[in-house]
């Protein structure tokens, strides 16, 4: 009986050793774990990044729909359209020194 006792202890400590060295050593371990938490965080930054940016063009969009003003004043300001006639003037900002 004791003999039988000392084989199933040997059989548990074996299984549990093979657990815990999959757990820090295997395929899918702490580490590995670690980097796509990481991984995670950057790509929920991204999303939301995009997520602002697909709001601004929906704004964009709504409004260019509704309002012709708002499209001829897209054309002239960052497409930089004009009428055949017209003269486009556009001033570049100098950007100020901190001491003044």
């Amino acid at each position: 009986m004791k003999r039988l006792y000392y084989v199933f202890l040997i059989f548990l400590a074996l299984i549990i050793f093979l657990l815990l060295n999959s757990i820090f050593f295997g395929e899918n371990n702490y580490s590995k774990r670690n980097e796509l938490v990481k991984e995670n965080g950057i790509q929920k930054e991204n999303n939301d990044s995009l997520r602002k940016q697909n709001e601004i063009l929906e704004f964009e969009i709504k409004n260019a729909e509704n309002s012709n003003d708002h499209v001829e004043n897209f054309a002239r300001e960052k497409l930089n359209l004009t009428y055949p006639d017209e003269e486009f003037i556009s001033f570049k900002e100098e950007e100020k020194d901190e001491k003044e």
